[in-house]
């Protein structure tokens, strides 16, 4: 920073001068800022550029921006006003603006008891915006680019499903930019964003506290690296919630809930868990005393049997409701009987419910829903909130209620997912499902793009009702192939297998022809294969970011992938193409780089550029990203060990595809085996050799590298090692004891 330049325009100007070219520009890492005028602009060494022309309390822009001070990191500014447009007998003349320098981001921040609206208006500078909304907004649009459009931030999931479709209801003040940028008001009060209208984006929210953070990167995940500082970790996943999940609409009892897993066992198909929806109880909605009805009796027993015999855990379905029953403390006026979840009466009682008959008898977690249905926006709360922020805040008292009953009951060993988010419910929520789909080609369809609009958002993890929840009865073969195919691949993977209301229930596996059950078995297999992959991606995603990627949130400077929603990054390694209508084939378009077919890696592809590809029935098309790494094993049984035996010997094979010569890579693996330690894995290409690095794991592995040619040596710590190549698949494959730090040479022919 130019500190000398800067202190003499404090002291003889006030303020920078308003040339386009001075060089008085606060400097603080890799950040500038310069005022112009009442604007300011803000700089990044990585490329970003944001003009903000101005910025309105009130809707009152100020006169004049002065400085009042500066150092390394905190630049504080001076806002005047010469009117107040009569607003408020203590509207002030002038209001402190401070501008905080944490690493590659910036925070701003002002407040004033006489502001109830904050605006921030910006240049467009030819930017696309990704992010705020789950929904497929306008008109139901897959494409995630929300360039020209103007989005409410307000959690609110009613309406004509077949315009709003699957009633998806992630909402978030962030969004992020082409531009290598992101941006995140903290707010729950809702808002207003006009993308790119009429030459300048705005930002807009009913509070009169500006609290407005901006990140810095070159890709999302970096951007959500310094987001997550801010709102806090995203929550543990458990392994078990990692795996295959299945359940009814609605189910008959406990004997039907034990019936299908014995059935799926009998089938050889992995699952990990089930979930059981409402109607298991009575009361309102067949609901709300949250026990066990008759037909679910003794639940100790047959939730234990799942438990011991097949390996599996027990998620419920819960709502922040009582619907027609009054019976409860601590409810809101309004629609449907909400509870208060700010009401310490309310509260107690919620969580005695669901202490005393679910979770003493061994449910796991839950399927979280109904907490954005026309909310009473005007009903008084115990502890006071602005109408403003009555349905968004609402949103994350759900999540961060139900996380902390299940946390005192289980620990962190418990699952949550919900239908409804609003930021800062990260830390509180596992995962989202994406609402109530159809069970046809656009359900599925609309579906994964409301997975990229969350991945943009920064929930990691998300997942949809595989076979969709809308309609009755059968759906087609081949839609339910495809969408078992694609689902295996989601961040958590979660099957439906009967119509809605429970009718029709003939979607088991065993209603449908055996070319139907072997590509059941197959996804849930290859599921239980990628767990070790798939919970390492949960539990680092804090550094990683979410993962499901979008192409443009992993590419953003490639305007190709601005407006695809049919394809996506998984985790950091995989690209998945799911096939989104009867046929077998596709268009896609795959990024720089070369690619690898997952299920051949024999078979090479140039990217920057859209390739047509098959897509037999039995498979999607799944690509290894070069200069990537990715783990699978068997680490964790289901019901699995019904005819696999329980597990004594877990194994690992660590899959390393290097990039070109003078690139790297990083890979975290969390080692459940090993009590979850994060053991740091790095593969390096210096146009000689290969090198592949990892901490010790705690169970044996073996590591395969690609080289397309037999390599003329693999050394262990400079010495030979005996290792096998396939030469189809281009794999040179080491084995690796356990406990041992692994440093592998390949030496290029």
């Amino acid at each position: 920073m130019q500190l000398a330049t800067l202190f003499f325009h404090l002291l003889f100007f006030g303020a920078f001068s308003p040339a386009a070219d001075s060089p008085n520009v606060w400097r603080s890492g890799d950040i500038g800022i310069e005022l112009r005028g009442t604007g300011v602009g803000i700089t990044h060494a990585g490329g970003a550029r944001i003009e903000i022309s101005a910025l309105a309390f009130n809707f009152v822009e100020p006169a004049r921006i002065a400085v009042e001070s500066a150092s390394d990191d905190v630049l504080a500014l001076k806002l005047v006003f010469d009117r107040t447009d009569g607003f408020r007998d203590d509207f002030p003349r002038e209001l402190p603006l401070r501008i905080e320098r944490r690493g590659d981001a910036l925070h701003w921040s002002a407040r004033h008891p006489a502001f109830r609206h904050v605006t921030i208006r910006m240049k467009d500078r030819d930017e696309h915006y990704f992010g705020l909304i789950e929904k497929l907004y306008p008109y139901n649009a897959k494409n995630p680019d929300l360039r020209g459009q103007t989005v409410d931030v307000d959690v609110y999931a009613e309406g004509d499903r077949d315009y709003a479709e699957n009633y998806a209801s992630a909402y978030s003040a962030f969004y992020m930019s082409s531009r290598g940028y992101g941006s995140f008001f903290d707010t729950f009060a809702k808002g207003r964003y006009q993308f790119a209208v009429g030459g300048s984006t705005e930002i807009y929210h009913q509070t009169g506290d500006l609290d407005w953070h901006l990140f810095f990167g070159p890709s999302g995940d970096r951007i959500h690296r310094q987001y997550y500082e801010v709102i806090g970790r995203p929550k543990f996943v458990p392994i078990w919630a990692c795996g295959p999940i299945f359940w009814r609409d609605q189910n008959s009892g406990s004997g039907e809930v034990l019936a299908d897993v014995r059935k799926f066992t009998e089938m050889r198909i992995p699952l990990t868990a089930c979930m059981i929806d409402r109607p298991y109880s009575e009361g309102g909605h067949q609901w709300s005393r949250m026990h066990f009805s008759e037909a679910f009796a003794q639940p100790e027993a047959w939730i234990r049997t799942l438990n011991e015999t097949y390996g599996m855990q027990v998620l419920t379905w819960v709502a922040p409701m009582t619907f027609t029953d009054p019976d409860f403390p601590g409810l809101l006026s309004g629609y449907k009987n909400y509870m208060d979840l700010t009401h310490p009466e309310a509260l107690a009682e919620f969580e005695r419910r669901l202490a005393t008959h679910q979770y003493a008898a061994g449910v796991r977690g839950h399927k979280m829903d109904r907490a954005d249905e026309n909310f009473p926006l005007t009903a008084q709360w115990h502890d006071p909130v602005r109408e403003s922020e009555a349905r968004n805040k609402y949103a994350y008292l759900f999540s961060k209620v139900i996380h902390g009953f299940l946390s005192k009951a289980h620990g962190r060993d418990h699952f949550n997912y919900a239908r409804t988010a609003y930021h800062r419910s990260q830390p509180y929520l596992s995962a989202l499902w994406g609402g109530d789909s159809r069970p046809n080609w656009a359900g599925m369809s609309g579906s994964q793009a409301n997975a990229m609009r969350v991945g943009f958002q920064g929930f990691p993890m998300w997942g949809n009702d595989t076979g969709g929840y809308l309609g009755e009865g059968r759906i087609d073969e081949l839609l339910y192939m495809r969408w078992l195919q694609w689902s295996a691949w989601n961040g958590m993977f979660e099957i439906k297998i009967d119509g809605a209301g429970g009718s029709g229930g003939d979607r088991p596996p065993w209603k449908y022809s055996a070319r139907l059950q072997e590509v059941f078995r197959d996804a849930c297999a290859q599921r239980m294969a990628l767990l070790p992959y798939i919970y390492s991606c949960a539990n680092t995603s804090y550094a990683n970011g979410v993962l499901m990627k979008p192409l443009a949130y992993a590419y953003p400077g490639d305007a190709q992938t601005h407006t695809i929603w049919d394809a996506y990054i998984f985790g950091n390694a995989f690209l998945v193409a799911p096939v989104f209508d009867p046929g077998h084939e596709r268009d896609l378009y795959l990024p720089p780089g070369a690619w690898y077919d997952f299920r051949d890696p024999s078979r090479a592809f140039t990217g920057g550029k859209t390739i047509r590809v098959d897509a037999p029935a039995d498979s999607i098309p799944v690509f290894v990203r070069e200069n990537s790494v990715y783990v699978t094993g068997d680490v964790f049984r289901g019901n699995s060990r019904a005819w696999l035996g329980a597990l004594d010997g877990a194994r690992l094979d660590i899959h390393a595809f290097p990039g070109p010569a003078g690139t790297e890579t990083a890979f975290t693996y969390v080692d459940y085996t090993g009590g979850d330690r994060e053991v740091g894995m790095t593969l390096s290409n210096d146009g000689r050799s290969v090198v592949f690095r990892s901490g010790p794991l705690s169970v044996p592995s073996s590591v395969l590298l690609r080289c397309a040619d037999a390599p003329e040596s693999v050394l262990w710590y400079d010495r030979p090692v005996v290792y096998d190549y396939n030469a189809r698949d281009g794999i040179a494959k080491v084995g690796v004891e356990a406990g041992k730090p692994i440093q592998l040479k390949m030496l290029l022919p």
